[in-house]
């Protein structure tokens, strides 16, 4: 199974300047649930292929985490127009994270 690209804070940061919808999961590499968060996600890039979404681990970006209030791990952070307009803490299943994503497309 691939994996979502992992970027740092300054690249997230290109990346929804130039892009509408980006979504980011923010995670640690010793949470678990993060490993749940990432198969979820990637199945729905899979589905929505030409939507940016990217990992990002907080443990290297906590500037990010500190600027967005993330208070826990796995996050995922849909940023619209250079804005973070819903942060997703309970990533219940596959079409409820689709669903939501859809949402601002």
């Amino acid at each position: 199974m691939n994996s979502l690209k992992e970027v740092n804070y300054p690249d997230l940061k290109e990346l929804y300047k130039i892009n509408s919808v980006v979504v980011a999961l923010a995670h640690t590499p010793t949470c678990g649930t993060c490993v749940l968060a990432k198969k979820m996600l990637f199945i729905v890039s899979e589905i929505l292929k030409s939507l940016p979404i990217v990992q990002i681990n907080l443990n290297y970006n906590s500037d990010l985490a500190m600027k967005e209030e993330i208070f826990s791990v796995p996050c995922i952070l849909i940023f619209k127009d250079c804005n973070c307009v819903e942060k997703i803490y309970a990533i219940e299943s596959v079409p409820n994270l689709y669903k939501k994503i859809s949402s601002y497309l």
